[in-house]
C-alpha cells in the first residue's frame, strides 16, 4: 500500500497538466486578485486632510488652538496634515495653487478672535454630499468652537471642576469624524468574498488528481492499472492508496495557496490557521470525491470528463459570487429563496467556511459548513464505489 501511495503521489507531482489546475493556476489567479483589489483597498483608506493653517497669535486663545492642531497633527492614525504659514494670503495662494492636484490642500484656517475660520478650495460645497474632506475640516472645527466654548463657561461658573481629572480628559478627548463599531470577528472588506469565492473554486479544480488517478485505477484504461489489477496488493487498498496520494497533493498545493493569499497577499481568514487548514483539508477532500464520481461516467473519454468537471466547478462558482457584483446579488437572491441551493453547492460551502472562520466568534457555523463538506464527499465516492469495484477484464 505504502508503494502504491508514493508511486502514485510522484506520478501526480510529475503530470503537469494536474500541476498547473492545482498550484499553478490558483497562485496566478490570486495574484490577478492582489493587483486588481490592493489600489481599491488603499483607496478606501481615510487619509489626513492636508490643510493650511494661519500662525496664530501669542494669545491664551492663539495658544490653546495652536495646541489642538498640533494633537490633529501627531500620531499614525492623525486627522490633518498641517502646513503653518504667516498670513491669510499665502495661505489662500497655497489652496489655490495645490486646485486639481490629487494631495492638494482641503482649505486652510484662520483663528479670529477665539473662533476658528475655515476657507474650503474654490469649487467645493459643503452641501454636496461627496465632498467628505471639507465637510470633515469644518466638523473638526466646530468641535474645537464647542470644547473652547465649554471650557471658557466652565471656568466663569465653576473653575474647580477643571481639578476633576474625567473632566479634563473628555475635554481634551481627540475629535474622532467616524465611530468604528466592531459587531463581528474580522474587519469586512469588499474584496474579501471574491478571494473566498475564488478559493472554492481552485480547491474544487483540485479534483483533476482525483479524476485521472481514479481512472488509470481500471485496468483496461492504461499500462498501470493492468499490472495492478494483476499486483498482489489487494484491490480496496490500491483504491485507499491512490485517493490519500490525491488527496495528499490537492490539500499541499490548496495550503500552498492559502499561505500565498494569507501572508504575502494580506488576505485576512481571521486568527485561527488550524481552523483554516481544516476547511482547506475538507476541501481536498470534496475535489477528490468529485473528481473520482465523474471518473466513474461510464463510455466518456478522460478528455471528456475533465470538461465536464470544469463545466461542474465554474457552474458551482457563478453561484458562489466569483464573476462580480451580478453574480453576487444572483447568489444572494438564490440563497434567499431558496437555501438548499447552497447546502449542494461546494464552492458555496467552503467559501462559507472561510466566512465561518472570519466573521463569528463561535465554532458552530464552521462545524455545520464542515459536515455538509463531508456529506457531499461520502455521497460523491459512494456514486462512484460501483465503478472502482475490482472488475474481470476478457483481454487487457
Amino acid at each position: 500500500m505504502w508503494n502504491t501511495f508514493k508511486y502514485t503521489l510522484l506520478w501526480l507531482v510529475r503530470s503537469p497538466g494536474i500541476l498547473v489546475w492545482s498550484l499553478l493556476f490558483p497562485l496566478v489567479l490570486s495574484t490577478v486578485f492582489m493587483l486588481m483589489f490592493g489600489p481599491l483597498e488603499e483607496m478606501g483608506q481615510l487619509e489626513p486632510l492636508r490643510v493650511a493653517v494661519v500662525q496664530p497669535n501669542d494669545t491664551p486663545e492663539g495658544e490653546a488652538f495652536e495646541s489642538f492642531i498640533d494633537a490633529m497633527d501627531e500620531g499614525d492614525d492623525r486627522l490633518l496634515d498641517v502646513t503653518m504659514v504667516a498670513s491669510e494670503d499665502e495661505a489662500a495662494r497655497l489652496v489655490r495653487d495645490s486646485a486639481g492636484e490629487d494631495d492638494g490642500y482641503v482649505g486652510y484656517v484662520v483663528l479670529d478672535g477665539a473662533q476658528p475660520r475655515v476657507s474650503v478650495a474654490a469649487g467645493s460645497s459643503l452641501s454636496d454630499t461627496d465632498d467628505l474632506n471639507g465637510s470633515v475640516l469644518v466638523l473638526i472645527m466646530d468641535e474645537y468652537t464647542s470644547r473652547a466654548s465649554l471650557v471658557r463657561d466652565l471656568i466663569e461658573r465653576d473653575p474647580a471642576v477643571l481639578a476633576d481629572p474625567t473632566v479634563m480628559a473628555s475635554l481634551f478627548e481627540p475629535v474622532r469624524a467616524t465611530v468604528q463599531v466592531q459587531v463581528t470577528e474580522g474587519q469586512p472588506k469588499e474584496s474579501t468574498r471574491f478571494y473566498y469565492a475564488m478559493l472554492g473554486m481552485t480547491a474544487l479544480f483540485g479534483g483533476n488528481a482525483g479524476l485521472a488517478a481514479c481512472v488509470r485505477l481500471k485496468g483496461n484504461s492504461s499500462a498501470l492499472g493492468a499490472r495492478r489489477s494483476i499486483g498482489a496488493t489487494s484491490h480496496r487498498a490500491a483504491i485507499a492508496a491512490t485517493l490519500l496520494a490525491s488527496w495528499a497533493l490537492s490539500f499541499c498545493c490548496l495550503a500552498i495557496t492559502y499561505a500565498y493569499m494569507r501572508y504575502v497577499g494580506g488576505v485576512d481568514f481571521g486568527p485561527n490557521d488550524a481552523a483554516c487548514l481544516a476547511v482547506v483539508a475538507a476541501a481536498s477532500l470534496v475535489a477528490i470525491s468529485l473528481g473520482c464520481a465523474i471518473s466513474a461516467i461510464p463510455h466518456v473519454p478522460e478528455e471528456g470528463k475533465n470538461g465536464i468537471l470544469t463545466g461542474i466547478v465554474c457552474f458551482a462558482s457563478l453561484f458562489a459570487g466569483l464573476y462580480g457584483q451580478p453574480t453576487m446579488e444572483l447568489a444572494d437572491t438564490i440563497a434567499a429563496a431558496f437555501p438548499p441551493a447552497t447546502w449542494v453547492n461546494p464552492a458555496a460551502q467552503i467559501s462559507q467556511a472561510f466566512y465561518s472562520i472570519m466573521y463569528y466568534d463561535t465554532a458552530a457555523p464552521l462545524l455545520e459548513h464542515l459536515a455538509i463538506l463531508a456529506a457531499m464527499a461520502v455521497v460523491l465516492f459512494l456514486l462512484s464505489a460501483r465503478s472502482l469495484r475490482r472488475q474481470r477484464y476478457a483481454s487487457i
